[in-house]
Order: C-alpha cells, then structure tokens, then sequence
C-alpha cells in the first residue's frame, strides 16, 4: 500500500491521497484504519507550529481539584543528526519513579497525549512523562525516518531517543505505526526496558518467536476489540513470555481515545506494579 494514502493533510478529502512524510519512500505497510468522528479533532491537532532549537523551560500547572502540581516543557533533542521535538511533564516536587516514553501512530503525534491528558496524569502520579514527535510526523516533520513505512527501524535509533533524553530504563508506549521502532528496541540484546506497552503496533510479524521468547520486560498489550489489526498484532505479541492484556469492549484503532478513563486507569495500574 502507498504510504502516502495513510498521510492526512488539511483540507484533503479524509481518505484521499496525499504526500508521504518526510524520508518516507514506498513500502509494504498494513492498513491503518481511518479516525472516526471522535479522532478527527486528535488528527488535526496534530498540526503542531515549528519548534524551538532549545528546550522551554519548565511551567508549573495544578487541575482543579487536584493538590499535585505538573511541570511542563517542550524542546528538541538531536537524535542521529536529526531533529525531533519533544514534550515533557513530570512532578513538580519530588523524584519520579521512573520515566514514560509516549510513541504515537502515523495520524497522531505527541500533542494526542497532551490533549488526551495523559502526559499531565502520568506526571500526577508521579512519573516522567515524554511524547516525541517521530521522524516526518508533527513537529519533527523535517527528520527524515531511519526506515520506511511498515519496515523494522534500527534499535539503535530507539535507544540514540532515550540516551537524548536522558530517561534511564523506561517504559515505552507504542501504538500503532510506532512498532517500527519499539519493537527492534524491545527485541535487542541487553535492552534496557522497564516496560513495554504495545497498542496495536505495525511490524509484530516481523519478529521471530525466538526473539519474543527472549524479552523479560513486563508488558501490558492493549488493544480495542473493533480493531483487527489489535487482534492480528496480539496473536504475534502473545509470545511476549511476561505479559498482561487490557482489551477495551467498543474501541477501535486509537482505543486510548475511546476509551480515555479505561486507557489511564489501566495503564497507571500497571505502572504501579513495576515500582
């Protein structure tokens, strides 16, 4: 399938043809499911204004009701000779726990996690909390991508992001499109992976069983039940010898936006059993 078919543009037809990201060339690739009425406003979101060369300071927010407060910022990092945008939130006060690294699908990008409110949840709860916008995609629609669509990215690439970063061992969330990347990571010998949270990624029958068999991170496979490619990934994750399922009865492709409450709850709760 032309990968530009996957590539909305403003004021194109939904489902019409349309120019493929940045570095992206013609390749094999499943298809990705159109938003629905209740994605189209994540979609166009995704129109994110140029980046700064140099990381936003940090801005404190507190939501109603709630005594934690968040710091945020925004920035870019050089990952590869490339330059890829980034938003961060983590608690104000306080060490986190640990560190979350939000991937995002080929319609989205890390402004979905902001609006979604994921990015201010994880960091109320005491994580650090980072959405990167992928090569071709967002703000960092200048980078050009390692590896075509539907192809298995180098793991080194993945692992170049967090050591910018500078996250230590994180736990990654990966839907969709994001599988190029986070599942030669995953994979890789000695990976430094506290957690992996797969939904609905591209490329799982790109690796072998002996592969899977030999991941010891903790994951957490989630998928909406109107989705098939979530039941097709599912059947090649399943290998994953340490794992847990979060099914969502009426979602479908993006299920985190379906289901936003059942998507945090779930996640949080696994997070809390890797402290």
């Amino acid at each position: 399938m032309d990968p530009a078919s996957l590539w909305p543009q403003e004021g194109a037809p939904e489902h019409g043809p349309v120019p493929a990201p940045a570095g992206w060339g013609p390749a094999s690739s499943p298809t990705i499911p159109p938003p629905g009425p209740i994605h189209r406003q994540y979609a166009s979101a995704s129109r994110l204004r140029e980046s700064t060369q140099l990381p936003r300071p940090f801005t404190s927010t507190a939501a109603a009701g709630m005594a934690a407060s968040v710091e945020q910022r925004e920035g870019t990092i050089q990952v590869q000779g490339q330059a890829l945008f980034f938003r961060e939130a983590r608690p104000s006060s306080g060490q986190a726990h640990f560190s979350v690294l939000l991937l995002h699908g080929i319609r989205f990008s890390s402004e979905t996690w902001q609006n979604l409110g994921t990015l201010h949840r994880l960091a109320q709860a005491g994580y650090q909390a980072v959405a990167i916008d992928l090569p071709g995609l967002g703000h960092s629609k200048e980078a050009a991508a390692p590896a075509p669509i539907g192809e298995l990215a180098p793991g080194s690439f993945l692992a170049a992001v967090v050591d910018a970063l500078e996250l230590g061992p994180p736990v990654v969330i990966s839907p969709s499109l994001s599988g190029m990347y986070s599942l030669p990571f995953l994979t890789a010998p000695g990976s430094q992976l506290r957690g992996y949270v797969p939904v609905a990624p591209i490329c799982t029958d790109k690796i072998n069983a002996a592969n899977y068999a030999s991941v010891k991170t903790p994951a957490l496979i989630v998928y909406g039940d109107q989705d098939p490619m979530g039941q097709s990934s599912f059947e090649h994750l399943k290998q994953l010898p340490n794992h847990r399922v979060l099914i969502m009865k009426g979602a479908g492709h993006p299920c985190y936006l379906d289901k936003p409450e059942e998507w945090h709850t779930g996640l949080l709760d696994f997070l809390q059993g890797l402290q």
